[in-house]
């Protein structure tokens, strides 16, 4: 929800920002996407409320993809 609002450029400064992004390197934000319970809740959302596309499994490899290629961020 920290998201809402922000375009992908903005998203992606916010992800490689340490003052915004829990002080984590790029290898900590790949761990986090591939093992945090709180993003894989959103695979798992509960009764009532509808999963996120993909997996986190899925997520975690794109993370992982964009940070080996160098985390450029779009214009």
């Amino acid at each position: 929800m920290a998201w809402e609002g922000l375009t992908l450029a903005e998203i992606c400064a916010q992800l490689k920002d340490p003052e915004r992004n829990g002080g984590r390197s790029l290898d900590e934000i790949v761990g986090h996407f591939d093992d945090d319970k709180l993003v894989g809740w959103g695979w798992a959302p509960g009764e009532g409320r509808q999963p996120a596309p993909g997996s986190q499994e899925e997520l975690a490899e794109l993370i992982r993809a964009w940070a080996d290629s160098g985390a450029a961020c779009p214009q």
